[in-house]
């Protein structure tokens, strides 16, 4: 970064290379951390060569009065192609620069037990010794597991460092796992519940994203949409109206968030279950992060399983890995899906589930996520399990999941009566059980490995080598569910502000809707943020 602000002015005639990640801006003028530098503006027909530019940098610092003092490698930009320019040109400038810290953003990367490792971090450490001097280097990340930050440690080549956690804790975020059978009905109805919140909906593909926000659009919805598919222009013109509020809801992957500070969203929905749990706190940490209490809420279905198995196994495009590093990348991927995968049956408080697995270890009992708020019991599941069973094997194993779980409640719906499972063994006989009931006990079942879906194109579920021991009427199978009678629909959360809940009466909240209305029109006058308008 440069302990001098650079000038703004002939922005016409310049442009940008950003030295240090740059986290919200834009073509209109510099902050403390970018470094402007002339390059021939365009219709000069002098061809651009950022390579001597790069080298120019530190004596047009030294010109200004500017000291450089750090160095910032992130994830968008690592060493093998930092600044769009040659690795020689890079380093001829890192050489001359005076550089007294190296800061490593998103530092799990460089570990192979990391959820995100990439092999052009290992080249960090020689970067670092081929500099005349040893600077200090800082390494950060906000989700690293204890084997994580070892291996940061070790293959930065850290000496003695000084390692600090903030803890991963965030009280004021309540934590929901659902299995409705409807995810667009559960989101929409949702929004249409908390119409003046601000709100993520992160979906697993680009595919979805644009399904998810256009239903929203055309549903009277003020929602835009964020992935890597859409243009720079695009991407930055969605993510403004969602910071400035022109847009409450952001549809979106996992390529929305980095290096956004908006403080007021109050909602984080996973359309579809993360690959692990480093990336799903990472996400979901984006709500309340004034303080203030907001909701983290993941829809799960036995697809986002295979959805994920099949990422893992096909999405791998990184070309400097080794076979034999990316088996063991794929190992670890296939154990953190399963730990994600727990996360999502688990019975007991979520909270401390999360923070188990991050080596902090909480209450039993945290009050604000919806299994500390269910009373749960133990249930025999065998007789149900067992109709599972007979009817994918009765069926030659063909068929998706609706299909057999229509078949099992009697649905007479178009697809059944094609397929003719209107007159399979098994049609009805779970007629009396709800149906989101039957969804987590087939669910179960695919967590237990009793059932299989495949990611073959079409999710269909197959038996596995356990399936025929349930047949058996001697196997007992129990899972906790749910008391029906005794769950109390959950009372509509708080959107106040911690200190207006309790003080706002009936007869002020006119006053308060005209106040955020106002709030609003100065923020668009001023062109920040509302949640910076106090």
């Amino acid at each position: 970064s440069c302990r001098k602000r650079c000038s703004g002015s002939d922005a016409n005639r310049r442009r940008k290379i950003h030295l240090l990640s740059g986290t919200g801006a834009d073509d209109e003028g510099d902050h403390t951390g970018n470094i402007t530098v002339d390059l021939p503006y365009e219709g000069s027909g002098e061809k651009p060569e950022p390579g001597r530019y790069l080298s120019s940098i530190p004596q047009q610092l030294s010109d200004a009065g500017a000291v450089f003092h750090s160095l910032a490698l992130c994830k968008g930009r690592t060493i093998s192609d930092h600044l769009c320019s040659t690795t020689e040109a890079f380093l001829d400038f890192a050489l001359s620069a005076d550089i007294s810290m190296i800061a490593v953003d998103e530092s799990h990367c460089v570990s192979q037990w990391g959820q995100d490792f990439r092999p052009s971090y290992l080249k960090i450490a020689e970067f670092v010794a081929q500099l005349p001097k040893r600077p200090v280097i800082g390494a950060f990340t906000a989700t690293a597991t204890k084997e994580v930050r070892e291996d940061i440690a070790r293959l930065l080549g850290l000496q003695n460092p000084f390692c600090t956690t903030t803890g991963f804790d965030r009280e004021n975020l309540y934590f929901a796992v659902k299995t409705p059978k409807d995810k667009y009905k559960e989101v929409h109805d949702y929004i249409l519940e908390h119409p003046d919140d601000s709100g993520i909906i992160y979906c697993l593909t680009r595919k979805l994203v644009e399904e998810v926000c256009g239903k929203l659009i055309r549903d009277g919805i003020t929602a835009t949409r964020y992935h890597a598919g859409l243009s720079d222009e695009e991407r930055r013109n969605n993510q403004d109206d969602f910071i400035y509020d022109r847009c409450r809801v952001m549809v979106a992957t996992n390529a929305f968030g980095m290096g956004i500070d908006k403080s007021d969203v109050r909602y984080v929905i996973h359309y579809n279950m993360p690959k692990n749990m480093e990336g799903y706190y990472q996400e979901a940490g984006r709500a309340g992060r004034d303080g203030d209490p907001a909701e983290c809420i993941l829809l799960y279905s036995g697809k986002d399983v295979v959805t994920n198995q099949y990422l893992i196994e096909r999405g791998q495009d990184n070309q400097e890995m080794e076979a034999a590093a990316w088996r063991l990348v794929r190992e670890r991927d296939q154990e953190r899906l399963k730990q994600m995968t727990f996360y999502c049956f688990t019975h007991d408080c979520l909270r401390e589930y999360i923070l188990k697995y991050f080596g902090e270890y909480g209450k039993s009992y945290c009050g604000n996520c919806l299994n500390c708020q269910t009373e749960f019991e133990e249930q025999d599941v065998s007789q149900e399990a067992r109709a599972m069973i007979r009817c994918v094997e009765s069926s030659g194993q063909r068929y998706g999941v609706n299909v057999i779980l229509d078949t099992l409640r009697g649905a007479s719906t178009a697809k059944i009566r094609q397929y003719e499972m209107d007159g399979n063994p098994e049609y009805g006989v779970c007629a009396k059980i709800p149906a989101h009931r039957l969804r987590q006990i087939f669910n179960y079942l695919v967590l237990k490995e009793y059932l299989h879906l495949t990611d073959d194109g079409y999710t269909i579920v197959k038996l596995t080598a356990a399936s025929r021991s349930l047949l058996e009427e001697a196997h007992i199978l129990t899972m906790k569910m749910s008391k029906e009678l005794e769950t109390k629909k959950k009372e509509k959360r708080s959107r106040l502000p911690k200190s207006a809940v309790g003080e706002l009466g009936e007869q002020d909240e006119p006053l308060f809707q005209k106040l955020r209305a106002l709030r609003l029109e100065i923020a668009r006058e001023e062109k920040i943020p509302p949640y910076m308008v106090f």
